[in-house]
């Protein structure tokens, strides 16, 4: 199978279909610009445990008309308080003033709740989930991406969407490496010496955890100085 997309505008070739490669698709579908987004994974795995969003992308939320659905969805937040291992205070982060001077406040969203917004920004037949991608091509102005079972699609732009370990990346750093046009700096491994082990608790029971009862959010970071980690609850 073999498919090109036609189009006066440029279309664009989204691999991934989390958070980012969504959240481009809504964008282009709000533009009119032509897209496809394949996902490797067959089925939605509302995994993660929550997020925070503030005047960085609730601009954005408002002029895709999602606003209320996100804010609706979220608990809002106004500071970050950071502990020692003690439980002793080390300091308060206050977002406050710049509520004050964007005009957005910040708060904390559950990323399963996130994900489903953003996928219904995007109609059901422009993400192609179980489209593992193999390989990408260019020929005259004009990219192939390769899918398992001998599929092809064209288009103008791919943008690799799929994580740190981008398939894309690796295949268009491999192209690059090849004709000697890859920068240093882009073939070392990549910067990671940490580890991060996010988990969900079950529904807390407001009752046994009056704190959730809270109008405004508790976000409270421990910080490990003589151990080698930290804790977000």
């Amino acid at each position: 199978m073999s498919t090109t997309a036609t189009n006066d505008k440029p279309t664009v070739l989204i691999v991934g279909a989390g958070l980012g490669g969504l959240m481009l698709g809504a964008l282009l579908e709000k533009a009119g610009v032509p897209y496809m987004i394949f996902e490797r994974a067959t089925t939605v795995k509302l995994l993660g445990s929550a997020m925070s969003i503030g005047p960085t992308l609730l601009p954005i939320f408002q002029q895709l008309g999602i606003y209320d659905d996100i804010v609706a969805t979220s608990k809002y937040m106004t500071h970050i308080d950071t502990y020692n291992e003690d439980l002793e205070s080390l300091q308060r982060s206050d977002y406050r003033p710049i509520e004050e001077f964007t005009g957005y406040g910040h708060y904390i969203i559950a990323r399963p709740k996130y994900y489903e917004i953003m996928l219904k920004q995007v109609p059901p037949h422009k993400v192609h989930f179980g489209k593992r991608v193999l390989d990408i091509s260019e020929k005259d102005d004009k990219v192939t991406v390769h899918l398992v079972n001998n599929e092809t699609v064209e288009g103008d732009i791919v943008v690799g969407a799929d994580g740190a370990y981008s398939v894309i990346r690796e295949r268009l750093y491999g192209q690059l490496k090849a004709k000697g046009e890859l920068p240093e700096e882009d073939q070392e491994d990549l910067p990671f010496s940490c580890y991060c082990l996010v988990g969900q608790t079950k529904v807390l029971d407001p009752e046994e955890f009056p704190i959730v009862k809270e109008p405004i959010s508790q976000f409270r970071a421990i910080i490990g100085r003589e151990k080698p980690f930290s804790v977000s609850p």
